[in-house]
């Protein structure tokens, strides 16, 4: 049973609509650190210890497995293992949010989470808004734990989805008919296989992706002997690359950017809930062409100019600079 003790931990930067589906279910969130092959384990066990001590009772671990939004990171197969393991030693759940894991980049893609999943410790959410189309706003969850409350304590268990059906009836009433027929046919039409189903929009995942890194290494490539003052990580799949830029990359900066310079990107410091993030940016390229990435890309490097530009004069003119003052003969 729930209670005011739980906890879920998740690791930062974080999808915002987990983040705010957490906080309207009063559900505070604790923040694990994540670096370039995901979630951060060490840290995980350490934060499961933390909240244990403060009395809090760690009850789940979110985690986008495949090319996290929006980092774009993505776990090895040694560290979903691991993952699994650890949360089997701490008997907590793990839920499994992985819209992406369809549009590598590789040929091998890894197993989900739920394919490794021997003692029913992930919870599997699927999203058919990433691969059919976001407007249907439908999915699906796996979610195999046998429960029995406290009423039915003498009934044979039932599955979790059982339960989440039941309370997603209450709160939804149902999911469009429309919607559920269009999904439908479009799984019919496929072989029930979304690979099937969404290799056209792979392929031009894919090409998106190696088109914006190119472009990116085009543009922001450093003059020889010069600092390298923006970077970018370089995903295996999905839709998004996030870039650290010289100038704070906030909400004023993105009006900035879109009015003057006609490009749009997202602040990653809303992905920390406000905490950390104030020089990156999260770039999309899932439905642009080749020709509107390089555009973009191109305008984005122009605000990078007009910023270090903005930065030169500011230090020119900062006080105690004496990089231009003339001085007098034979002082």
């Amino acid at each position: 049973m729930r209670d005011s003790r739980d906890v879920i931990l998740a690791a930062t930067p974080n999808y915002v609509g987990f983040i705010g589906a957490a906080r309207v279910a009063g559900a505070p969130l604790r923040s694990v650190r994540e670096h370039e092959g995901g979630i951060d384990l060490a840290d995980l066990e350490r934060q499961i210890e933390a909240a244990r001590c403060e009395g809090l009772r760690p009850r789940a671990c979110y985690v986008v497995p495949d090319f996290a939004d929006p980092s774009g990171a993505s776990m090895s197969l040694a560290d979903r293992i691991a993952l699994l393991e650890l949360a089997g030693r701490e008997r907590i759940l793990v839920i499994e949010d992985n819209p992406y894991s369809l549009f590598s980049s590789g040929d091998s893609p890894l197993p989900m989470l739920k394919a490794l999943d021997e003692q029913h410790q992930v919870i599997h959410l699927g999203s058919f808004a990433k691969s059919a189309f976001a407007g249907a706003r439908m999915g699906y969850i796996i979610a195999d734990q046998p429960r029995t409350s406290a009423e039915e304590s003498s009934a044979a268990p039932v599955l979790l989805a059982d339960h989440l059906a039941k309370l997603k009836s209450m709160v939804t009433v149902n999911t469009s008919t429309v919607a559920q027929a269009v999904i439908g046919g479009y799984l019919l039409e496929n072989g029930c296989s979304l690979k099937r189903a969404t290799a056209r929009e792979a392929q031009v995942y894919r090409q998106n992706l190696a088109t914006t890194l190119d472009r990116l290494k085009s543009v922001f490539e450093p003059a020889p002997g010069m600092p390298q003052d923006v970077t970018w990580n370089t995903p295996q799949g999905g839709m998004f690359i996030v870039i650290t830029l010289p100038f704070p990359a906030d909400d004023d900066m993105l009006e900035y950017s879109a009015s003057q310079f006609g490009v749009l990107w997202t602040p990653m410091h809303h992905f920390y809930r406000g905490t950390s993030g104030f020089h990156q940016a999260r770039l999309s390229f899932s439905v642009l062409t080749p020709e509107q990435i390089a555009l973009g890309v191109d305008r984005l490097g122009k605000l990078v100019q007009d910023q270090r530009a903005k930065q030169r004069t500011e230090l020119t003119h900062a006080p105690g600079h004496r990089g231009h003052v003339l001085q007098p003969q034979g002082m």
